[in-house]
């Protein structure tokens, strides 16, 4: 066997190592980093990769020290501010005081110290437990310092307001870091007594890097650990209807926050796989929508739905029981909201109908092809799923990175990249 062989079947074992312990999905995309971390971390301890990866399987601190640089840790102060803005105006009004929020996969601290900023702004008594899987990044979030570079998502006067200069950048104001606790958290483990208590919970662009029968997984835990009212809230590119029923999606101006459906619904451990998926009759349950940003037009209007509290409705965007179903022909943005509709009523036969008229409409268009590679993938078709995901992919890369289609405003194109590698 040649050294880079073995270096390969290394890189398998390790991958399996990950999959296992920390639910890595072992796709193409995050192999070339893997590859770079076995050498360097093999390198510092003075071993072959075939004796570190002997090191890793019974030294538990070989083992955090990979996951501390395999793990990604992207992210920045009010990232998706559109989120933001829905969890001040429709979600805090209508949570329970002492609020408590959980940032799970907090990376290096942005988005939980973005949460205790915006409960400091609106004089609201509450805390942010922030996790992660990383402890290195967890030192980072309890030092709470950040360089120039990482402060470009804040205001002038969020800056002078919460933070303090230093000499090699900023560093959060006392008041703001009080509001936050770290803890070291995997995702696959229990939930930790500390975010029981939490009405909100934050887990954005962390479940793309998990593999979706770890994902169900975690998505049960917290249906069965938190209380039914906590809002979720997950990443631009993450869908929880194809891995998850637990979970109904409800728009909120330009974007969606979950709450668990009701208990006779039924665990999604009892989903069929993908080969026993039939289609559903259009009066079942209706799942989540894609979270993808979509066209707005008249037959998209949002309904009220049950907020937690009567005070502040949250609008969501499903059709109206006994409404008949948009005629699937006419322009792009009707054949979109067609697609959703049938998507919302469990028919992912129609809705794969639907989108397919839409990429032929717009073969280059990738929000079109991404909408269909789900439909498909809902659907059990597996190899047309990945065909439609590699043609957004192209979609998306020929169009260059200034430039961002229709229905991907305010979502990193990169995020939506790392979507379609994992389905390709």
């Amino acid at each position: 066997m040649t050294h880079s062989h073995g270096l390969e079947a290394v890189i398998d074992r390790v991958a399996d190592l990950l999959h296992l312990r920390i639910g890595l999905r072992p796709d193409k995309t995050l192999r070339g980093r893997l590859r770079r971390a076995v050498r360097e971390e093999a390198a510092r301890h003075g071993q072959d990769p075939t004796a570190y990866l002997d090191r890793l399987t019974v030294d538990a601190a070989s083992l955090q020290g990979l996951m501390d640089q395999v793990t990604v840790q992207e992210t920045g102060f009010f990232r998706h501010p559109e989120q933001f803005d829905v969890l001040v105006r429709e979600v805090l009004p209508n949570v329970p005081r002492p609020v408590r929020i959980w940032s799970a996969g907090c990376a290096n601290g942005q988005e939980a110290y973005t949460l205790a900023m915006l409960l400091e702004e609106q004089g609201i008594d509450g805390a942010v437990v922030a996790t992660d899987l990383s402890t290195a990044a967890l030192r980072r979030t309890a030092a709470a310092r950040y360089r120039h570079r990482e402060v470009n998502g804040l205001s002038p006067s969020r800056l002078e307001r919460h933070f303090t200069r230093v000499e090699d950048g900023w560093e959060v104001s006392k008041t703001v870091r009080s509001r936050v606790s770290t803890l070291h958290h995997n995702l696959l483990d229990p939930l930790p007594p500390e975010v029981l208590p939490c009405q909100v919970v934050f887990c954005r662009n962390v479940l793309i890097y998990l593999a979706p029968e770890q994902v169900r997984l975690f998505l049960d835990r917290i249906a069965g650990g938190l209380a039914p009212t906590t809002t979720l809230v997950v990443g631009a590119a993450e869908t929880l209807w194809q891995v998850s029923d637990r979970f109904r999606a409800i728009r909120v101006g330009d974007t969606f926050i979950y709450r668990q459906r009701p208990a006779h619904v039924g665990s999604s451990a009892q989903r069929p796989r993908p080969d026993q998926r039939r289609p559903a009759a259009p009066t079942a349950t209706p799942h989540p929508r894609n979270p993808l940003r979509t066209r707005t037009s008249p037959a998209a209007t949002p309904a009220p739905a049950a907020p937690a509290r009567p005070a502040r409705p949250v609008r969501r965007a499903e059709r109206p029981p006994g409404a008949p179903e948009p005629e699937p022909t006419g322009p792009a943005d009707q054949l979109e909201t067609a697609g959703q509709h049938a998507i919302a009523a469990g028919d992912y036969s129609a809705a794969v109908v639907v989108f397919r008229k839409w990429t032929y409409l717009e073969p280059h268009n990738p929000v079109a092809q991404l909408h269909l590679g789900l439909a498909l993938e809902a659907a059990g078709d597996d190899g047309p799923a990945r065909r439609a995901f590699a043609a957004a992919r192209r979609a998306l890369v020929d169009a260059g990175p200034d430039h961002t289609p229709a229905g991907l405003d305010g979502y990193a194109a990169t995020e939506i990249l790392k979507l379609l590698d994992s389905r390709t």
